[in-house]
């Protein structure tokens, strides 16, 4: 019968062991200068050698012949403790047996001294899904277990282990596996099976494998039942990716801001059965690498790629602002939370795309500290991205607002208070903490689209899930210190509430640094003034109105067609 290559390739002394060496010589230490302790435990994320250690640890300290600490792997009690005829190691899988009723069976065990071996050896597996009560019943005997018990306890998050246990047990952490260590075991092995696989295809897998020697060779083991030449190609028609050449004429797209072939290349993907929440995951990793080179200066070490995908990923971020790669990551990063949710994966898809096309620039792209040339400067002027945005929103507002009848009969924005201030709704002026009159009209006027307020809505929804429900669809615009909401009217009922607002404050600190006052995104085109000729008026705002877009759209280069 085939074996796997992670059960093959497992390591049978503590020098095969790949990536923790900080761990591995101070075991060997131990047993050579005899000084082994009663309890361990190991702890780090799936797949970094916790389980083998340990067996290999419960080897050596009983093997009749060790070699510099390590187990001869030769003698009756290595090879009995390998096919597991010899009873006196035991390995306990505390996932399934997580109760007192498995612990007392445990506890029972330890009274018996070895059959065979020195010691008896008890692996208890992700300790951490043990319950408390079985904590309990372990911690006296894990404390002063008898002189022939070695405990070892394995778990990936050791956070959930009472500080009663951990305090008796002596902790070694396991790193994840460097990239480059990956590959060069997998060129290794696949070497010995008869395959073999390029650099490229290497840190792809060790990529996917984030760190874990054994994802990293479950995934080697599927390509090479594909193909014995293993290459980048092999790896994403084994593991459903996209690609290097999907992504880079994505991001390429994405540069551009050209939404119509983004959405070409998601139909052809979807059309491949490509899944998109790893579409998703892939360009959240291609813009993390774009970020960096965005953002730091000396990005040695930080992004795992061959000198190749290097070379291509400096040409790319040299098309992005560090801004703009950021936005871009954290869009893509809410909508990969969406997917997991279960929505409908290839619509997010394509609508996260295209509201990464709008993100607007707010820089200079990040000169390239290894380029020989920097990429051309920018014109002087204003960034047209972020005033057309502007000038979108308040035509939206006027024509809503026109639509709806809401320049009839509508209070003025004197009468409308900052939310939070000391006036009542109906005041004739409304006004901040220190008692300056506040005019929301002239606010509205001259804000900013506030490009963090999906940002702050997403993190709204773990601290009142109703006024995330009513003001998901809401945007906001800042000028100054006052953060200016445009929502329907029960979002505006929403936001009266004290709670609301404090949430909604301490977010905005926590996320822009801004210590706002909250108040209703109210331009001119959306109110008016109480007069005898109301339809007149309308006509008034809303002319003197479009003459203000007029005027900023020429003053930013933009040209204006009147009809």
């Amino acid at each position: 019968m085939y074996q796997v290559l992670y059960r093959k390739w497992r390591p049978k002394t503590f020098a095969d062991v790949v990536g923790q060496p900080h761990v591995t010589d101070t075991l060997k230490n131990e047993l050579i200068s005899g000084r082994v302790a009663h309890a361990y435990l190991f702890t780090g994320s799936r797949g970094t050698g916790k389980t083998t250690c340990a067996k290999i640890f419960a080897k050596a300290v009983n093997c009749l012949h060790p070699v510099d600490g390590n187990p001869c792997g030769e003698c009756e009690i290595c090879r009995g403790i390998e096919d597991e005829s010899i009873m006196d190691v035991t390995e306990m899988d505390a996932a399934s047996n997580r109760k007192i009723e498995d612990i007392r069976d445990l506890l029972e065990e330890i009274r018996y001294t070895p059959a065979q071996a020195k010691y008896r050896v008890f692996i208890v597996d992700e300790v951490h899904m043990l319950t408390t009560e079985a904590f309990n019943a372990l911690l006296k005997t894990l404390e002063e277990p008898p002189s022939y018990v070695i405990f070892i306890l394995a778990t990936t998050e050791p956070h959930k282990l009472p500080a009663t246990i951990l305090s008796r047990c002596q902790r070694f952490d396991f790193h994840r596996v460097q990239p480059q260590a990956i590959c060069d075991r997998l060129k290794y092995i696949a070497q010995q099976e008869g395959g073999d696989i390029d650099d490229e295809a290497g840190l792809m897998i060790a990529r996917l494998a984030d760190g874990g020697m054994r994802d990293a060779l479950s995934i080697l083991d599927q390509a090479m039942g594909k193909s014995k030449q293993v290459n980048a190609l092999t790896v994403c028609e084994t593991v459903g990716m996209a690609g290097t050449g999907y992504i880079n004429e994505m991001a390429g797209d994405i540069a551009k801001r050209d939404a119509a072939a983004l959405m070409r290349l998601v139909a052809e993907l979807y059309a491949n059965s490509k899944d998109m929440l790893r579409l998703c995951d892939e360009l959240i990793g291609y813009f993390r690498s774009i970020m960096i080179l965005c953002t730091v200066k000396d990005s040695d070490g930080l992004i795992v790629a061959s000198e190749a995908e290097i070379s291509e990923l400096k040409q790319m971020a040299a098309m992005f602002t560090p801004a703009r790669s950021i936005e871009t990551l954290n869009l893509l990063q809410s909508s990969f939370e969406k997917m997991s949710r279960g929505v409908n994966k290839r619509v997010e898809m394509e609508t996260v795309l295209i509201r990464i096309c709008g993100i607007p620039d707010s820089g200079t792209p990040a000169a390239q500290p290894s380029q020989q040339q920097a990429p051309p400067a920018r014109p002087s002027q204003p960034d047209q991205s972020a005033v057309i945005h502007s000038l979108l929103a308040r035509i939206e507002s006027l024509e809503r607002a026109v639509r709806s009848g809401m320049l009839q009969g509508r209070p003025s924005a004197q009468t409308i208070p900052i939310l939070g201030s000391t006036s009542e709704p109906g005041s004739q002026n409304s006004s901040d903490k220190g008692g300056t009159s506040v005019n929301v009209r002239e606010l509205s006027d001259t804000a900013n689209l506030y490009g963090e307020w999906n940002r702050i809505i997403d993190s709204l929804k773990e601290n009142n899930q109703a006024a995330y429900s009513v003001l998901a669809d809401s945007r906001a615009f800042i000028n100054g210190k006052y953060l200016l909401i445009e929502t329907n009217g029960f979002g505006r009922d929403m936001l009266r509430n004290s709670q609301v607002k404090d949430a909604i404050r301490n977010i905005v600190r926590q996320i822009s640094g801004i210590d706002c006052r909250l108040g209703p995104y109210t331009p001119s085109g959306a109110v008016q003034y109480h007069s005898s000729n109301q339809n007149d008026q309308s006509e008034d705002i809303r002319l003197s109105t479009v003459e203000k877009i007029r005027q900023r759209a020429e003053q930013a280069g933009i040209d204006v067609e009147e009809n």
